[in-house]
């Protein structure tokens, strides 16, 4: 039986641009998380950073959103194997 690759997670706040990953867990109050919620980020959710810094820019469901870095670093992310992941595909120029 073949062992299932993992990576580490990593906050969306550290994550370089053009890099997709998924949502794993989302560590801050329930008013954090309702707001990032209605801006569809949420666990199993896909994201890709557009461009880093604050606020950053990222897409979420093939749309941009600005989100702040303070906000961001609340969100935890397991980046997706570069052959396995539909929004590395979509997103090469």
């Amino acid at each position: 039986m073949k062992a299932a690759t993992t990576f580490p997670e990593k906050r969306l706040d550290r994550l370089p641009p053009r890099v997709c990953a998924m949502v794993c867990r989302i560590e801050t109050g329930n008013e954090d998380v309702q707001r990032l919620k209605m801006l569809g980020i949420c666990v199993g959710r896909q994201i890709e950073v557009i461009k880093s810094g604050d606020p950053m820019i990222v897409r979420v469901f093939g749309s941009r959103l600005g989100l702040s870095a303070s906000l961001a670093a609340h969100v935890w992310l397991e980046v997706c194997a570069p052959d396995h992941c539909a929004l590395s595909e979509t997103s090469k120029p």
